[in-house]
């Protein structure tokens, strides 16, 4: 059994018979782990809310093999992120966050990188940072760290430079651009030069100074459901906690994809 102390971000917490609870987490050393928290729903004292959903924690673990649960002995409270849970849009933005990075990120796999972006991510959101704006920043990073970034570059088929066009077409099952010459059928996305650019920034540069890119009005009818589909197409799925950002009107129902 090794005993291991690293930070953490708390992803979700779920009960376990009667006084116990699981806790999966995402460390900077380790990746995605699950592990269990004796008596924490019984004890006033132990652990002090410090194994809450978005917290941002230095926790103490002891890790018995390479897989299944370990056993957490203490958690250290680094940062709370107290204006997310005051603010029920960035809430719902950062569930969003922890929701993909659980989804998308595979057990015991350390990506010290991801930490690092989620960490940031919670950070802007809680700050000055529009939650909107912040989300597609971190999207589109959470997709490249993922090994399923778009390509941006050019024109799938006839290989074209995005530059040399103002307005593309992409398609979600192909995972990148396709010129006016090589129109697809089916369901597609109609991107515009500068939000072909701005993803392209928000793939290259680095992490603190990304936050600085700013998606205006067209920019954003154009990614709102671009970043969240490719997402669920490669998750296959849908995400749960997209329903409070559609119930608080953080989101619209309708989707901006056409059918050429």
């Amino acid at each position: 059994m090794t005993i291991r102390q690293d930070e953490a971000i708390i992803l979700r917490t779920r009960d376990y018979r009667e006084s116990d609870r699981l806790i999966t987490f995402f460390s900077r050393s380790q990746g995605q782990l699950t592990g269990i928290a004796k008596g924490a729903r019984r004890s006033k004292k132990r652990f002090v809310h410090t194994l809450e959903p978005l917290s941002h924690v230095l926790i103490t673990y002891a890790d018995r093999s390479s897989s299944g649960l370990v056993r957490i002995d203490a958690s250290e409270l680094k940062n709370g992120f107290i204006e997310l849970r005051n603010d029920v849009t960035r809430l719902g933005y950062a569930s969003l966050s922890c929701e993909v990075v659980l989804e998308m990120s595979p057990e015991r796999q350390a990506n010290p990188t991801l930490f690092a972006l989620l960490n940031h991510y919670l950070k802007e959101l809680g700050g000055k940072g529009e939650p909107e704006n912040s989300s597609f920043l971190f999207l589109v990073r959470m997709l490249s760290l993922s090994g399923y970034a778009p390509n941006l570059q050019k024109c799938l088929r006839c290989g074209r430079d995005s530059t040399s066009a103002q307005g593309w077409f992409f398609s979600i099952s192909q995972g990148g651009l396709l010129c006016g010459n090589h129109r697809p059928g089916g369901k597609v996305y109609l991107l515009s030069l500068g939000t072909v650019m701005l993803l392209r920034q928000a793939q290259q540069l680095p992490l603190g100074k990304v936050w600085r890119l700013r998606f205006h009005r067209k920019s954003r009818d154009e990614c709102r459901f671009l970043l969240l589909d490719l997402v669920r197409h490669h998750l296959e799925k849908d995400l749960k906690s997209l329903k409070l950002l559609y119930q608080i009107g953080a989101l619209e129902v309708t989707n901006s994809s056409v059918n050429p």
